[in-house]
């Protein structure tokens, strides 16, 4: 109940903007110390800031349009998913994130490989449709053109109700000690949940994404099993993945 409200208290910050602590407790019903309690919640997460007498939405990072990402390193990008799509087996459950370099595991999934989908990729959506061998489970939300998925509070009830056997994972940045981070609020909350829904997690990064920072960090490197990318990783990111016995696959 605690989750579910927070995340109905930040899709109505979302929507207003600003919100006095005297609205939200009048909306949910809750005690003023719940109210702070939550409010100081969704202010370590980055999705609001505190404000005299209640909050307000953080100003997310500007993302650029899906259709300028999606051309840029292209080849590097399907590179990787081929490698990637090696990962799949018959029968598996998968989950994919929308992202650049994710998308290409529908284009290079064999016809051979009757497995389950689980996205919001309209890209992977897309796809898919024609495949008798995918079958889809597509999740709900808003449209979102600068991620070219459907993406809303809607979107993380969904995916609740779903495990799945991998999850291919995209990244905005990563740092020098492994941290993933992304650029808004929603993605953060999706690709926390995603990884905590699978049994085996793998991230499929071009060699821009290294020593990137962004605005919020959904996990760290040692959730995954392996890293696939396409050129030599810097050195502090090695040595994290040696550590914690990541895999780190080059194409």
């Amino acid at each position: 109940m605690k989750e579910s409200r927070r995340k109905q208290m930040q899709a109505l910050i979302a929507q207003r903007k600003t919100v006095t602590m005297e609205e939200l407790q009048a909306t949910f019903r809750v005690s003023m110390n719940t109210i702070r309690t939550d409010v100081a919640y969704l202010v370590d997460t980055g999705a609001a800031e505190k404000i005299y007498g209640g909050v307000r939405i953080l100003q997310e990072q500007e993302v650029p349009l899906f259709t300028q990402r999606a051309s840029l390193r292209a080849g590097a990008k399907e590179r990787i998913a081929r490698k990637a799509e090696e990962l799949i087996q018959d029968g598996d459950i998968l989950y994919f994130d929308p992202g650049t370099t994710t998308m290409h595991l529908i284009d290079c999934l064999s016809p051979g490989k009757h497995v389950t989908i689980i996205t919001g990729s309209l890209y992977v959506i897309t796809q898919a449709g024609p495949r008798p061998n995918v079958q889809l489970i597509v999740l709900p939300g808003v449209l979102n053109r600068r991620t070219n998925a459907l993406s809303d509070v809607s979107t993380l009830e969904f995916l609740g109700r779903y495990h799945f056997a991998k999850a291919f994972m995209g990244v905005s940045g990563i740092s020098p000690g492994g941290k993933l981070n992304v650029s808004t609020y929603i993605e953060y909350e999706l690709k926390k949940l995603a990884l905590r829904q699978s049994l085996h997690a793998y991230l499929l990064a071009d060699a821009a994404k290294f020593g990137q920072e962004s605005l919020m960090t959904y996990g760290s490197i040692e959730e995954m099993e392996e890293v696939i990318t396409d050129a030599p990783c810097p050195e502090p990111f090695l040595e994290v993945c040696k550590e914690k016995d990541v895999r780190v696959t080059l194409v």
